[in-house]
């Protein structure tokens, strides 16, 4: 009988696919705080004083912004965002205007902040890497 019951289990997978198992669960994203709350909110003051003319803010969230920036180095954007903005003067900003931008616009995609704000020097910005949480996520 216990022969017969294990041969029904494994014609239907189930001896072998572990089915009875759990599986683990996924790890959970990445969500290492990248800057602080006061530094998006400057940062928010200087998007709407330098950027906003130009652009929405809504320009910078979604589908096109994980597919440009997932996985991406801080630095690429912080570097892109001050050798190119504002128009009217790239590089006009100190570096750490350029930074609390690049938090306001972590911000709006909804990454996570925390106790430190994002750094300003090109080479503590290389290592951090933009993790965008999936929609629902």
């Amino acid at each position: 009988m216990l022969r017969s019951a294990a041969l029904v289990l494994a014609g239907l997978g189930l001896l072998t696919s572990g089915a009875w198992a759990q599986d683990p669960p996924p790890p959970p994203p990445d969500t290492t705080p990248l800057y602080s709350a006061a530094q998006a909110r400057r940062g928010q003051a200087l998007y709407d004083k330098h950027c906003v003319t130009c652009h929405s803010a809504t320009t910078h969230t979604g589908a096109a912004f994980r597919m440009a920036w997932d996985k991406q180095s801080v630095y690429e954007m912080w570097e892109q965002i001050r050798t190119t903005m504002p128009l009217d003067g790239p590089g006009k900003l100190s570096p750490r205007e350029y930074a609390d931008i690049v938090a306001y616009i972590l911000k709006l995609n909804r990454l996570p902040a925390g106790p430190a704000d994002l750094p300003s020097e090109p080479d503590a910005l290389r290592p951090l890497v933009i993790r965008v949480p999936r929609p629902g996520g």
